[in-house]
């Protein structure tokens, strides 16, 4: 498929339904016929699509970032419950934490075309191990994971055979060709992240590649990805505060300039005891921590590791546990029983940019990623649900 090439308007972020629709023009249709050749042929190598690209081992690069070059340290932020709280007798109060990390990536193909088998359709994965290991900056570890990531954009119609008939009893309901013309699924994703997560999660995400050449074809964009800058920065999609949150007393005609200096409400002291409630209180400590802006919105360390780096292309992926593209709801986390009950993960995004970075006239491999996952515990001063944002991001390079 194809359109003509339209240059962005604004550095304006998309919001997750655009990136959806993005991935919808992105999905290439095509579904040839399943042959014994197909099966040979997947069998001997998988189709990895722009996955092929993660295969390695990932690190933090120069995690001190005082280099030319440096990624310096990922980011994280945290909110959870207070010691002593529950949603039924003392709600709203938050722990929140914010640290640099560094972390150790590690992408393995699975060799060979895993089959999956619908009749009709007949669909070949390309699938990805993934191990993740996190540790803060003394060193002590915080996040394990892994899981596949699946390249799920290979399918193939299989209409009844002779032999197939035979070996299955198909005869008399089934005729040699039956099936050859649908009906055909054509996913709304090309791609898929399936994980486990030590503290009682399981997550299952849907997406694909969303960048555009200069055609407006997926594939590969030229030049660097865009990050806000200035008031266009505060969008709570992005933000570790929620509007349900208090919001910082601030709405979208007030926000928070986070390229300077915090305002002044931010740093009085007095807060805590003459308005222990109020929404600025609420949030306070997120804006006046020693990592502002990041422990604001983490992703501006990305856009500030790249200001001065020479990037000539990005591949760019998002995900999504809430993956609506008009064919229902796909995708979602399960949680075991005692996070389901008191800090239920509900929501997780994923959004990933594979660089080409120029330095010293050689090209280097860059992944830069930003998850933001909802947790939803307790209930805010009105009484309504909070949404408490978990946010992770980093810079890595391949060993």
């Amino acid at each position: 498929m194809s359109c003509p090439y339209q240059p962005p308007a604004s550095k304006k972020r998309k919001s997750e339904d655009e990136k959806k629709d993005d991935i919808i023009n992105a999905t290439v249709i095509t579904q040839p016929r399943f042959t014994d050749d197909v099966l040979v042929q997947q069998g001997k190598q998988a189709e990895y699509g722009v996955l092929k690209q993660l295969e390695g081992t990932w690190v933090n690069h120069n995690p001190t970032g005082t280099s030319k070059g440096g990624t310096g340290f990922g980011i994280h932020t945290t909110c959870m419950p207070s010691p002593g709280t529950n949603s039924e007798t003392i709600p709203g109060k938050f722990h929140f934490l914010c640290e640099n990390y560094t972390e150790k990536l590690t992408f393995t193909l699975v060799e060979g075309g895993v089959r999956n088998r619908a009749g009709a359709n007949e669909q070949f994965v390309g699938a990805v191990k993934y191990d993740q290991s996190i540790k803060n900056e003394k060193g002590v570890p915080i996040h394990e994971e892994n899981g596949m990531y699946l390249n799920l954009n290979t399918m193939y119609n299989h209409p009844a055979t002779r032999e197939s008939i035979e070996n299955d009893i198909g005869f008399p309901e089934i005729s040699v060709g039956d099936g050859s013309k649908g009906p055909i699924f054509v996913p709304s994703h090309t791609l898929a992240r399936s994980g486990t997560i030590p503290h009682g999660s399981t997550i299952q995400l849907l997406g694909g590649v969303t960048s555009k050449d200069a055609h407006g074809d997926p594939g590969v964009q030229v030049g660097a990805p865009d990050f806000p800058t200035g008031t266009a920065a505060w969008d709570f999609a992005h933000l570790a505060i929620s509007p349900s949150m208090g919001g910082a007393d601030t709405s979208v005609t007030r926000p928070i300039d986070l390229d300077k200096k915090q305002p002044t409400w931010v740093l009085d002291t007095s807060l805590p005891r003459d308005d222990p409630s109020g929404n600025k209180t609420y949030t306070q400590r997120i804006l006046s921590h020693p990592l502002y802006p990041y422990s604001v919105r983490p992703d501006l360390r990305l856009r500030d590791v790249i200001k001065d780096q020479e990037i000539t292309n990005f591949t760019r992926i998002n995900m999504f546990t809430e993956f609506d593209a008009g064919q229902g709801p796909q995708g979602g986390i399960l949680n075991t029983p005692m996070v389901a009950k008191y800090t239920p993960v509900k929501k997780m995004s994923l959004t990933m940019w594979i660089e080409t970075v120029v330095e010293d006239g050689k090209e280097i491999q860059q992944l830069q990623y930003e998850q933001v996952m909802f947790f939803v515990f307790q209930f805010g001063t009105d009484g309504g649900t909070t949404i408490w944002p978990h946010i992770q991001v980093n810079t890595l390079r391949k060993v």
